[in-house]
């Protein structure tokens, strides 16, 4: 199995001029992304594709000074700050072969969540944690009626049919197992339709392959997963970070 981060955001929210990127924030002796790559590492995996935009080069010397022996390949955004991060995903998903785990890059975790996230569930699935289902900002996950997940809804708030017709079962935490015919059927999709998907997230056209494609939620009731997105999302990981070092 092969790894794909999604890295080339700029994260302007996140309003940090003091590194380069926001995989770089620190977490003791580490970062979120030598997090990543050492986890993945130590999975066995057989390489991992960083997808990079935002100061490409500092995130290449930094990956290439941290001495691992997992293979790492780069691949270029360099339209990242007009598109959406589906184009990173499907650029990474390029010319890929077998089963594929994709990884947001922005994401703080326990360890054993992605150990048995991996080692556990097969693909295609997505890994989801508890979520408010008012939660305009979350990534929510509906399922149908026969516990697949039916679609993806972001940004904005669940309608009331969506509520009558399908169960929210958490949200998306930006981990997800892909098939390689679930692959294929996304990169032709955006192929097709590049104007419609190309500059949205990934959970737009994820919610168009979807329905039939018989993807598995992955529930994680660990506490401790964080998406980092701001400041004060920064400062609440690190706490949680601080106070349970051993579980990271």
């Amino acid at each position: 199995m092969q790894a794909i981060i999604l890295l080339a955001g700029y994260g302007s929210r996140l309003a940090r001029d003091d590194i380069p990127h926001k995989s770089l924030l620190p977490f003791g002796d580490d970062t979120l992304l030598s997090r990543h790559l050492r986890i993945l590492q130590d999975l066995g995996l057989e390489k991992t594709v960083l997808v990079v935009g935002h100061n490409r080069d500092a995130v290449k010397d930094y990956v290439g000074g941290l001495d691992l022996t997992l293979p790492i390949e780069f691949v270029d955004n360099p339209d990242y700050l007009t598109t959406g991060n589906t184009l990173s995903l499907i650029l990474g998903l390029r010319g890929r072969e077998g089963d594929l785990l994709v990884m947001d890059g922005d994401v703080l975790y326990p360890r054993e969540v992605l150990e048995k996230y991996v080692t556990n569930c097969k693909p295609p699935s997505f890994a989801i944690v508890p979520v408010d289902i008012d939660d305009t900002e979350a990534t929510k996950v509906l399922l149908d009626d026969t516990g697949y997940i039916h679609s993806f809804v972001t940004k904005r708030d669940l309608t009331d049919e969506e509520k009558a017709r399908y169960k929210c079962a958490g949200e998306a935490l930006g981990f997800f197992l892909l098939t390689p015919e679930l692959t294929r059927r996304l990169i032709a999709l955006c192929d097709a339709r590049p104007d419609d998907f190309l500059s949205t997230l990934w959970e737009i056209p994820f919610s168009e392959v979807a329905p039939g494609a018989q993807i598995q939620p992955f529930f994680i009731v660990t506490d401790g997963c964080m998406e980092i997105d701001t400041q004060e999302d920064y400062d609440q990981a690190l706490s949680q970070h601080r106070e349970n070092p051993e579980i990271y």
